[in-house]
Order: structure tokens, then sequence, then C-alpha cells
């Protein structure tokens, strides 16, 4: 198993500011500060500098909203859910729910209460090596069917596809592990399965994948490379063999990230992505290429509408 940095290991920390009954002149500081917008209260009696607060994004917060809440579990919570998986550092799109998700040995069904959400279990949780604030965390596979049968679909599989391209787990172990039909979070869990790929190179390719398969899509083969008569060599996103479709997924960063232009001028990535293409389409077997991006992908309308004016019938 490859190690690699939890998210909480290169995530921003903020000062954790807490109101005590042993010093109610501190108490009252705080609150006079939250009157004046200084400080985001997390919690009752919990806060936050707002200037540190606004410099996080949606995952950093959830983990401060985790290092708030620590003191404050039962013992033997464990950090579970979307909680886990931003302690294990996977990718998640979208906002991250303000509430932290623990499983609890004390409760038979699922709790909400203020900032938190306890779950129950019905075995023994299977722990990570590693703690967050002294809190045992789940492990990797039992986050990835909890956050597989929880979560928005785009969600589950971005996280866990992530999971699976590190080797932290296997696609075999999540589908021996996960529930089946009827079970609650079943339907959710096969179009989850169904897209996860250790070939899959980014969050983008994750969420193009679950939504082929959304879109009721042919199997389609990713990372494939097409051979030219000159020998060489072009690498595609997917191939859908069945159809004679590529498609490729045309993110942003490969045209302004220094680490992938390495030194090139952004027009000549842009030209020789034409020029690759051209020698794609050229090809017999192949009858067009599909350049997808990430505003097709949010909302599934857009890629059907894309892949119908490419003439693929859905």
């Amino acid at each position: 198993m490859r190690h690699r940095r939890c998210m909480h290991e290169r995530s921003p920390r903020p000062r954790i500011l807490r109101a005590r009954p042993q010093d109610p002149s501190a108490a009252r500081r705080l609150h006079r500060r939250l009157a004046a917008g200084s400080v985001v209260r997390l919690l009752p009696g919990v806060f936050v500098a707002t200037d540190e607060w606004e410099r996080l994004d949606s995952v950093a917060r959830h983990l401060t909203r985790a290092r708030a809440i620590a003191p404050r579990l039962r013992p033997g919570s464990v950090f579970s859910h979307i909680s886990a998986a931003c302690v294990h550092g996977w990718p998640i799109i979208g906002d991250v729910p303000e509430r932290v998700h623990v499983i609890d040995p004390a409760v038979a069904v699922i709790q909400h209460r203020a900032g938190l959400v306890r779950h129950p279990s019905s075995r023994t949780p299977v722990l990570d090596p590693r703690t967050f604030e002294g809190l045992p965390v789940s492990c990797a596979l039992d986050t990835a069917v909890a956050v597989i049968t929880s979560a928005e679909p785009s969600t589950a599989t971005v996280a866990v596809d992530a999971a699976v391209r590190a080797g932290t787990i296997t696609v075999d172990d999540l589908r021996a592990a996960v529930p089946v039909r009827p079970a609650r979070g079943s339907l959710r869990a096969e179009t989850v399965l169904e897209a996860l790929d250790r070939r899959h190179e980014s969050a983008g390719e994750s969420f193009a994948a679950l939504r082929f398969v959304q879109l009721g899509l042919p199997p389609c083969e990713p990372q494939v490379e097409f051979t030219q008569a000159d020998g060489t060599t072009d690498r595609v996103d997917f191939w859908f063999p069945s159809l004679g479709v590529i498609v490729e997924f045309d993110g942003r960063q490969k045209y302004v990230d220094p680490s992938m232009l390495a030194g090139r001028d952004p027009a000549d990535v842009l030209w020789a992505e034409k020029r690759r293409e051209d020698r794609l389409r050229a090809l017999p077997r192949v009858r067009t290429v599909i350049r997808v991006t990430w505003w097709h992908l949010v909302e599934l309308d857009r890629l059907r509408a894309l892949f119908r004016a490419h003439g693929v019938r859905l």
C-alpha cells in the first residue's frame, strides 16, 4: 500500500479560539469580536479569526470544523464518511458539507446535531493507522464504502477514484465490500463502481467516466494509444470502440499550468493539440473526436447535447 500525505498534513491550520468557563473575561472578548465580525463561530463557544477563515477552501474549512468539534466527541468516536475522505486527502468536488461525520458506537440510528452527524455501526470500524487531532479515522476501504453509499455520485466517484488511482484501495475490494440490493445505497454504489478505473489520470476524467455511465453510453477504454503509419503514438483519454468515438477531457490547466506547459507557449500547446486531433480524426476507425470540458460535466443535459451534436444517439 502506498503512503500518501493526508490532506490535514498539508492543509492550513487556523488557530481555534475557545471560550472557556474558567476565563469569562476572555469569553466575553471573543463574543465582542464575533459581534464586530472579526471572528467566525464554528460551534457554540468555538471561533476562528475571520481573515484566516476566508482564506480556506471548503475542504480546509471542513477539517477546521472537525478540529473544533474533536474535544466534544464521545469516547470511541471515529471520523468517517466525507470527513474521513477529507482527512485521507481525497479530492472533493463541490462544497463539502458543514457537518462533521463520525461513527459513534453509542448511537443506534443516525443522529444530526449542531455541526455533527453521528452514524451507528453494526461492527467495530477498521481504523486507519493515522489519527486526526488524536482521534481515530476510518480506514480507506470503510471510508470509500461510506462515501459511495451516502454522497452524491459525482462527489463519491472523484474522491474514491483518486484512492483507486493511488493504489490505496482496489475496485475488486470495493465490490466485495459495498452493500448489494436492496440495501440502502446499493443502487448508488453500482453506478459509482461502474465508473471507477485506476487508469483515470485526473478528477476531470473520473467525473467524465461517471457521466458516461449516467448517460447510458456503451463501455469505453481509458488511456488508449493510437499508432500512426509514421510510428507516432497518440494516447487518448477515452475510446468508445463500438461508436468509433474518442473523448478527450479538455481541462484548462494544460494551457495555463507551468508544470504542464513545460516551458512551452500556450499557443504552441494549442497548435500541437490541433495537429494531434487531426491525426486521430484521419484514422479509419475513428468517426469523431469529442472534447469535453468541466462545463459540460456539471450539467448532464449539456453533455448529452454535446454527444448528440457529434451524431451519438442517446
